[in-house]
């Protein structure tokens, strides 16, 4: 049964289709909206006069944005505290940090199904809710687990989807390919493995071919070909010039696919910038000892060391407050630790991000979650 809208009718940007308790899937779309743009007067230059280039506006723009749950002082949470943050278009962004930082209700701002405390944020530019209803048109997004009907094929759950944003079928069956499902289409959901049910995800977000693309743990719980068919999705999406915000905490896998990252803690963001900057910026040595317990030990103790870990490839990483690695060597060598190797050391995405949260995890199982 269909819906009969005038052209002018705009739905709401937030959509969630359900039977019941059972929803369907989160949709940005405006469906069907028309927008009549008065004339644009550009006035002429002189002959020598040259246009200087319009600057790049960001496709998101966060100003301490906040979230408390909860009206007692005493009994709220701060989910997300003063975080702000650009991204910028054509960017591949990583939203990274451990479970409950923030990230999910971060993303839940931006898309409209969670109220801020405090603070405010832009979407293309535009900040009051007539243009941000307008913005969310041009957004894709899949948050946290995928949830279809489980007795409906792939492609008919998209058929649903598409009806809800007005789109055609064709695109259904682009999105089909995209994503690697074509194959499958007519199987039903139920019968699909996790990555296969976050890829039907990501062709239901783009069947309105946003220009943004957010994604909240879009490899979670996935084996590593899931993981790699998730990221030679994304690397294609970033390829065709999408601008993509994705949330996670599996760190090898973000450092692959990512340009641009945020690490937030207990809802602060605590380092942001390129990859490179962000691992860059992180101050480690290597050292080798004939005793390399004893070494740890006397790291330990060291006010100049940050952290100390264990190097897969052998010797011990410690995370430095300053580069003064003589002074290191003469701290150790003053309690009798003479060492074999000591060098800086380019630390991983994974291993700053480590430093930076360290204490938030209960275990070293958690952070490989």
């Amino acid at each position: 049964m269909g819906l009969r809208t005038s052209p002018r009718e705009t739905r709401s940007p937030t959509l969630l289709t359900a039977v019941g308790e059972k929803t369907l899937v989160l949709s940005l779309a405006v469906a069907r909206t028309e927008t009549c743009h008065p004339p644009t007067f550009v006035p002429s230059l002189p002959p020598c006069a040259t246009r200087s280039p319009a600057p790049s506006m960001p496709v998101i723009e966060t100003y301490e944005l906040t979230k408390r749950y909860g009206r007692r002082a005493a009994k709220s949470v701060l989910a997300v505290d003063q975080v702000s943050f650009a991204v910028e278009e054509g960017q591949v962004f990583g939203f990274l940090g451990p479970n409950g930082s923030g990230k999910t209700t971060t993303i839940g701002m931006l898309v409209g199904i969670v109220n801020p405390t405090g603070g405010n944020f832009q979407l293309f530019g535009a900040s009051d809710p007539k243009g941000l209803l307008a913005a969310r048109s041009r957004v894709g997004a899949t948050l946290e687990t995928p949830n279809f009907y489980p007795y409906m094929s792939g492609r008919d759950n998209l058929r649903i989807a598409a009806a809800i944003k007005g789109v055609g079928r064709a695109r259904i069956e682009e999105c089909l390919e995209l994503v690697g499902l074509a194959d499958r289409a007519k199987h039903r959901f139920r019968t699909y493995s996790l990555g296969m049910k976050q890829r039907l995800a990501l062709a239901a977000t783009m069947l309105n071919d946003p220009e943004l693309v957010i994604l909240d743990e879009p490899a979670n719980g996935l084996d590593p070909q899931g993981m790699r068919e998730i990221r030679e999705i994304v690397r294609i999406l970033a390829d065709r010039g999408k601008t993509i915000f994705l949330s996670s905490h599996l760190l090898w896998e973000v450092e692959r696919t990512c340009t641009h990252v945020a690490i937030v803690r207990k809802g602060r963001i605590v380092a942001r910038g390129t990859v490179e900057e962000v691992v860059s910026a992180g101050k480690s040595a290597l050292l080798r000892a004939g005793d390399e317990d004893a070494l740890a030990a006397a790291l330990e103790g060291c006010p100049e060391v940050m952290s100390v870990r264990r190097s897969e490839e052998g010797g011990i990483v410690v995370g430095l407050r300053s580069d003064d690695l003589t002074g290191l060597n003469r701290y150790l060598a003053a309690r009798g630790i003479h060492v074999s190797h000591l060098a800086p050391h380019r630390p991983s995405l994974e291993e700053v991000f480590i430093d930076l949260t360290r204490g938030d995890f209960d275990s070293m199982t958690e952070i490989a979650s």
